[in-house]
């Protein structure tokens, strides 16, 4: 059997090509990208990914509140029925 191996030219490229891959960093890892960075550029780029407050439809915007009363009402009823569990038979 005759094994394949690399000719000087074919394993001269392909040196060159690991060694230019080795001495850029991979700019797709969010890793590397930050360990590149100084501090105040971190906190900047951090500062630039901060998502506001969104802007939601009347539909949804009824929902939440309707989930907040929901939650309040649900509340006092729990605490009500612990103050009457607590309280010593008549």
């Amino acid at each position: 059997m005759k094994s394949k191996q690399a000719g000087p030219s074919e394993s001269q490229g392909s040196l060159e090509a690991v060694a230019a891959n080795s001495a850029e960093p991979n700019l797709e890892d969010p890793r590397i990208v930050l360990s590149l960075l100084e501090a105040d550029q971190v906190v900047a780029a951090k500062r630039q990914t901060h998502f506001g407050p969104r802007k939601f439809s009347f539909g949804v915007r009824l929902l939440l509140w309707g989930l907040r009363i929901y939650v309040v009402l649900m509340m006092v009823i729990v605490l009500i029925s612990v103050f009457r569990a607590l309280q010593p038979p008549h």
